[in-house]
């Protein structure tokens, strides 16, 4: 009946435990007209609502059959007891929150605090440049010196060294078709990776161009160098192995199938166009198929291309209003300064230095080697890794420059180690052909030689073996390598700057 159905209703209703048990074992057409009579309820009369209820509920419990499903009466929660406040422990184990075995990582707001300071800090120095200085940037003085430098003497130096990789093609493919013997193709090789940095180091010794022309040399002759040398040991390695197919053609070879039919084979890959779009690929390391796009994004093309000369701009920038000033009043009387005033010259020029230094990782490797790779649709866009996160020296060499990096472990490091020598043996002499590179970066277009650069690299060995066994993975190693760039890179700035007007007798205006 109706009265029925509604006082089953009031009851449930009055016990969560008792609905949820009655919804899983009564039939599904009583569950339906209980959850049709749930509104009859409230138009019961006020007498039926305020009647004793559970005398009803026992003889129609009886009655219905249900007496199993429906408890006799609605669970009771046992009243709540407080606890005295007294009683109540105001104290545990715990760390304080800066404790570095607290467990709190959230920092937002000392590092919003670190951002603001930085920031005013900033502006007060740029206001104090400008009061001090008035307004020095001038861009189109910067692109009418670039273009004074290229001058006939640098552009034929740059013509020869692309050359080379050219010339290297000629003679891998006189070596394919037997024109030459072996040993003499490898002495020519050799001969002509010295001629590209040994013809390159003389001219500039000999003719002293500007500094910043002999650098843009030098950086290319280095990256040719590397080029061609992975271009002869890729091909020489694929001539060994045709060689060894040729001996042996008693065996049947399986047949090939579409997807490599497709790919460039050696010697096909003997051409001008190949080694043409090797020469301008954004990498070190030559294969002969590289990983391709199917099409160029142009916006993606634009917008790198616009942060290309936003950079330089900003470089430039700096570079005119900060630091030439900060270098002309050092050394404006004269080169010998005391190291009190070096060390706090050394200082100012830090921060500059560092911000045209990540103005520079970012026009160049992120936006500049992004504009040349989607002009190719080179399809390998890994050019740097998280750098700023390393925690040990080894890590931020590994990263920061990932085409040298792939170059250094594919050529240097593996082979040494399949030699039979240690991995500490391979590290060092990656490091030792780094600093090499980088002392012919420095000392040759200054045209004097300090060993400073060389020097610095080395220091890193040290470095390196500390950071990786006491520092790896903790918040100081990270430290320490941020701070070996803040202050490493302005120190010997400083000592280059110093040692070449001592050296030439001029000032810095007259350079």
């Amino acid at each position: 009946s109706t009265s029925v159905r509604q006082l089953l209703l009031h009851y449930s209703s009055t016990s969560s435990t008792m609905a949820s048990s009655t919804a899983r074992i009564m039939p599904t057409n009583l569950r339906h007209r209980r959850s049709k009579s749930g509104m009859l309820l409230r138009e019961l009369p006020e007498t039926a609502q305020n009647m004793d209820y559970r005398e009803e509920i026992e003889r129609l419990r009886r009655a219905s059959g249900i007496a199993d499903v429906l408890p006799a009466e609605p669970p009771v929660k046992p009243p709540h007891k407080p606890i005295p406040a007294f009683e109540m422990p105001a104290h545990a184990l715990r760390d304080s929150m800066l404790h570095s075995k607290s467990g709190f990582t959230n920092y937002r707001g000392l590092f919003n605090l670190a951002l603001i300071m930085l920031t005013v800090s900033g502006l007060r120095i740029i206001f104090d440049n400008f009061s001090k200085y008035g307004l020095l940037v001038s861009p189109l003085e910067a692109a009418s010196m670039t273009l004074t430098l290229l001058n006939g003497p640098v552009m034929s130096l740059l013509l020869f060294i692309n050359s080379v990789l050219f010339i290297s093609m000629l003679l891998e493919l006189a070596l394919q078709k037997g024109y030459l013997p072996s040993k003499l193709g490898f002495c020519l090789h050799v001969i002509l990776q010295v001629s590209s940095l040994a013809v390159p180091v003389a001219v500039i010794l000999k003719l002293h161009p500007h500094p910043a022309a002999s650098v843009v040399v030098m950086f290319q002759a280095s990256v040719v160098w590397m080029k061609t040398f992975s271009y002869v040991s890729v091909n020489r390695h694929y001539r060994l192995k045709q060689q060894e197919e040729e001996e042996d053609e008693d065996e049947t070879e399986p047949p090939m199938s579409p997807t490599l039919q497709r790919l460039t084979q050696y010697p096909d890959n003997l051409t001008l166009r190949n080694v043409s779009y090797f020469l301008m690929a954004p990498t070190l390391c030559y294969e002969l198929n590289f990983p391709r796009n199917d099409h160029i994004r142009w916006r993606f093309l634009i917008r790198r291309a616009l942060e290309v000369v936003i950079g330089l701009f900003f470089i430039c920038s700096f570079g005119q209003q900060w630091v030439q000033p900060t270098l002309t009043n050092t050394f404006k009387n004269s080169t010998d300064i005391s190291l009190s005033a070096l060390i706090d010259r050394t200082l100012k020029l830090s921060l500059p230095n560092n911000v045209i230094w990540l103005c520079l990782f970012y026009a160049f490797f992120h936006s500049g080697l992004n504009v040349l790779a989607e002009l190719l649709r080179f399809g390998d866009r890994q050019f740097y890794r998280d750098w700023w996160n390393s925690t040990t020296i080894t890590y931020f060499w590994k990263n920061w420059n990932i085409p040298v990096h792939k170059w250094a472990v594919r050529h240097v490091y593996r082979p040494i180690v399949r030699m039979g020598h240690s991995k500490f043996t391979a590290q060092l002499a990656v490091f030792f052909i780094s600093a090499v590179f980088h002392e012919l970066l420095i000392s040759v277009p200054l045209c004097m030689f300090r060993l400073w650069a060389f020097t610095a690299m080395a220091m890193q060995v040290p470095l390196a073996i500390i950071t990786d066994k006491y520092l790896k993975g903790t918040q100081y190693g990270n430290v320490v390598v941020w701070a070996s760039l803040f202050f490493g890179q302005p120190a010997a700035a400083m000592l280059y700057v110093q040692a070449y007007l001592a050296e030439n007798q001029v000032t810095l205006s007259e350079v």
